[in-house]
């Protein structure tokens, strides 16, 4: 199985303790296993989730320029989680941090219409969380 697909059970448990559910995000009709909403107070919260698996190399992911562009459009808190070779650790980036990445360029927009992101070049250790309970405390 997927880190993607434990990971949505397992953010789920987590966040029910507090009364807060997770579902598939649908904006403007569209569906995506990588589009989440979390029922945070007083608006949602949309995680795009991105996993990379590859054991023994330094992670790397694709975030899809439209999805962004959706993202951005709305009036809602968005972040991107960076699954690495695990359900439950990795990277977090609130909306406006990638944001000033794809404006500045740090974050590359390649040929097949991702931005890419390289885990040694452009992601931080503070941006690292090690458990959901460690993501939890970070997006809520």
């Amino acid at each position: 199985m997927s880190a993607l697909a434990e990971f949505r059970p397992g953010l789920a448990g987590a966040l029910a303790s507090r009364g807060l559910t997770v579902a598939t995000w649908g904006s403007g009709g569209r569906r995506s296993a990588n589009l989440l909403v979390v029922s945070t107070k007083p608006k949602p919260s949309v995680l795009y989730v991105k996993e990379f698996n590859v054991p023994g190399r330094r992670g790397f992911w694709g975030l899809t320029h439209n999805q962004v562009d959706r993202l951005e459009a709305v009036a809602q808190r968005w972040f991107v989680v960076f699954l690495l070779r695990s359900s439950s650790s990795g990277y977090v980036l609130t909306g406006s941090q990638v944001l000033h990445r794809v404006q500045s360029g740090a974050f590359e927009l390649s040929g097949d219409g991702d931005f890419k992101v390289n885990e040694e070049t452009d992601l931080a250790p503070p941006q690292h969380f090690a458990s959901l309970g460690d993501l939890i405390a970070r997006i809520l």
